[in-house]
C-alpha cells in the first residue's frame, strides 16, 4: 500500500477533520493559528502532526505532496499561513462532500487528459493545452454542487492538475502527470506515488542457474505428491516451461516470461475455488492436512507469488495499483521496469526462493 493511502493515526485524523470542517462550512481553509490552537487543546503539537504526514515529490517542488499543504513559507509555518487538504486528505474524510469533490476533481482529470490529443493539432510549435475549469466540469457529467470547494482543492493539486485562478474560475491543464485517467483516489494516489518516488536501487538478489526455478517447481511437485499422495504443479508444454529457464532481452520476452510463471501457479492443484488462483489457496490447504506446517513460512512464500500474479495482471491492466507498486517493491523492482533483463532474473529469483520455501515446509511437516 502506498504510503499516502495508509490509515492516518490519531493525531493525523484529528487535524484533517479540523481543516475539513471549517473548509466543509466555509470553503476556505483555516489557517495554521487555529488549527494549532484546536491541535494544543487536544495535546498535540501541530507543526510536528503536519510534518508527519507521509511527502513525495519533493525532489520535483520543495513543499513535495502530502494529505496536507502549508506552502507559504518552506522552512516555516506562519500564523497566518492556510492549511490546505488535497486529495490525499480528502481521501481519509468519508462524508459525501469530500467524495463529492474527490469525483468531480478525478473527472476535471479525466477530461484534461483527453484534450492533450489537441496537441497532435500543432506538430510545430508547443501550444499550452487548457480547459475552462466549468466546461471541464461540464464535460466530466459530474454534478457542479462541488465546484466552489473543488476549485479550492484543484489550486494545490498539482501532481494531476495545473490551475490558473481567474474570476471565471480559471482554466486547468494537466499536472506533474501527463495523464490522469483514473476512476477512483486509490488509483490516482498510488499513480502519483509511482510518479514523485525516485527509484530505488533493486535487491541484489543473484540468479545465477537459469534452470532453477524449474528446478524448484519439480522438487516441489515431487514433494507434494510424496507427502500427501496427489501432484499440484501442472507445467505447460515444454515450448512454454521452457520461458523460464530463458533469459529475455525485450518487454514482450519479459511479459511472455512472467505469463506462463503466472500460469502454473494459479494451475497448482489445490482443491476449492476461491481465491480463483490455486496458489492463493495453499495456505488454507496445507494448514489443514498438514496441521504442524510452518504457515508463516507458507504465508509469506505465497505472498511473493502472488505478487507475480500482479505483475501479470499489470500487462493487461497498465494503470498503477497499490498492489503493483507493492509486488514492485517487495520483488526488488524499479517502477517502471527499466532493464527488463535483470528484473526477470530477480523475479526468478524471489519465485525460486519462495517455491523452495514452500517444498521445504511441506516436507518438514510430514507425519
Amino acid at each position: 500500500m502506498t504510503a499516502l493511502l495508509e490509515p492516518l493515526d490519531k493525531p493525523q485524523q484529528l487535524l484533517v477533520d479540523t481543516v475539513w470542517s471549517q473548509f466543509a462550512q466555509a470553503q476556505r481553509f483555516p489557517v495554521f493559528r487555529y488549527v494549532e490552537h484546536v491541535m494544543r487543546k487536544a495535546g498535540h503539537n501541530a507543526e510536528a502532526v503536519l510534518r508527519s504526514f507521509p511527502t513525495l515529490g519533493q525532489h520535483i517542488l520543495p513543499h513535495g505532496y502530502s494529505a496536507v499543504a502549508y506552502w507559504d513559507d518552506y522552512t516555516r509555518i506562519r500564523p497566518e499561513s492556510p492549511v490546505h487538504l488535497t486529495l490525499a486528505g480528502l481521501h481519509h474524510v468519508r462524508e459525501d462532500v469530500s467524495q463529492g469533490i474527490c469525483r468531480m476533481l478525478l473527472g476535471v482529470m479525466r477530461v484534461v487528459t483527453k484534450d492533450q490529443e489537441r496537441i497532435l493539432q500543432h506538430p510545430f510549435d508547443v501550444h499550452e493545452i487548457t480547459t475552462g475549469l466549468h466546461q471541464a466540469v461540464r464535460l466530466s457529467g459530474g454534478p457542479g454542487m462541488y465546484l466552489p470547494w473543488a476549485t479550492v482543492v484543484a489550486e494545490r493539486e498539482w501532481p494531476g492538475l495545473h490551475l490558473t485562478p481567474s474570476a471565471t474560475g480559471g482554466d486547468v491543464g494537466t499536472g506533474h502527470l501527463v495523464e490522469a485517467d483514473f476512476d477512483t483516489t486509490a488509483d490516482y494516489l498510488a499513480a502519483v506515488t509511482a510518479a514523485l518516488t525516485l527509484p530505488e536501487p533493486p535487491d541484489d538478489l543473484p540468479y545465477g542457474d537459469p534452470r532453477a526455478l524449474l528446478r524448484a517447481l519439480s522438487f516441489l511437485d515431487v514433494t507434494h505428491e510424496l507427502v500427501l499422495g496427489s501432484a499440484l504443479v501442472d507445467l505447460p508444454p515444454m515450448d512454454r516451461s521452457s520461458l523460464l529457464a530463458l533469459p529475455v532481452g525485450t518487454e514482450a520476452e519479459f511479459a511472455a516470461g512472467i505469463t506462463v510463471l503466472s500460469e502454473i501457479l494459479g494451475k497448482f492443484k489445490v482443491p476449492g475455488k476461491k481465491p480463483s488462483a490455486g496458489h492463493g489457496r495453499l495456505p488454507d490447504h496445507l494448514a489443514t492436512v498438514l496441521p504442524s506446517i510452518d504457515g508463516h513460512a507458507v504465508g509469506a512464500a505465497v505472498d511473493v507469488l502472488d505478487h507475480v500474479r500482479v505483475l501479470r495482471n499489470s500487462t493487461v491492466h497498465p494503470k498503477p495499483s497499490p498492489a503493483l507498486l507493492a509486488a514492485h517493491e517487495r520483488l526488488g523492482l524499479t517502477f517502471p521496469v527499466a532493464d527488463f533483463a535483470a528484473a526477470w532474473d530477480r523475479i526468478r529469483a524471489h519465485a525460486e526462493r519462495a517455491v523452495s520455501t514452500l517444498q521445504e515446509a511441506i516436507y518438514a511437516a510430514r507425519t
